[in-house]
């Protein structure tokens, strides 16, 4: 744990420049679109990291919605106060293992390209879960397929291991969090998991 957060506490201000220069920031708005995130709601930003999304959900969620970003490294969250944001938005260090919001809060919990990090997935989808309101949205998200992202993990020792589940493991996943319905898209540039809170 404590080498993957220096990892990421070392990269933090250079993060941005380096993953998402132009050409892939006209796919994150693609796949933010994806996403369905509706004027009002309360998003949930897990694993916010420098907050790439904030800017895109403030513009979605509008004036009546809010958004709540985590993340545990605190260097990434020193650039994501940096974003742009509504006055009653909140980014704030937490573990997604022990979230630190009330149950059933928020209409739609969004893990971008940080899941594959989470020591314990199941608890993480857990918690995640346990903070989204019935008939709420959770979705897993990232721009690299599941096999694209093991690859580009591989070449960092201090993530090397941190890959995204297969397909099966996956709504396993969900289901044991609240049984969702799941849909998941895995292909070249693209990974998404989405599925809606039944329990």
């Amino acid at each position: 744990m404590k080498n993957r957060l220096g990892f990421f506490d070392r990269r933090a201000s250079d993060w941005e420049k380096v993953h998402y220069p132009p050409h892939v920031r006209q796919r994150l708005e693609a796949l933010v679109k994806e996403f369905g995130v509706r004027e009002g709601e309360r998003v949930l930003d897990v694993g916010t990291g420098t907050g790439v999304l904030i800017p895109y959900f403030c513009r979605e969620v509008g004036a009546s919605g809010r958004i709540f970003a985590v993340d545990l490294s605190f260097q990434m969250l020193r650039q994501a106060n940096r974003k742009p944001r509504g006055d009653m938005d909140i980014i704030v260090q937490a573990d997604v293992h022990f979230l630190p919001f009330a149950n059933e809060v928020v209409d739609r919990v969004i893990c971008f390209a940080a899941f594959p990090h989470f020591t314990d997935k199941a608890k993480a989808l857990r918690e995640m879960s346990r903070v989204l309101r019935h008939d709420g949205i959770l979705i897993i998200a990232h721009l690299l397929s599941r096999e694209e992202l093991a690859k580009h993990h591989s070449a960092h020792p201090a993530v090397a291991c941190d890959t995204l589940p297969d397909s099966h493991r996956m709504r396993l996943l969900f289901m044991d969090a609240g049984g969702f319905p799941l849909e998941i898209v895995n292909k070249p540039g693209k990974y998404l998991a989405k599925g809606i809170k039944e329990v």
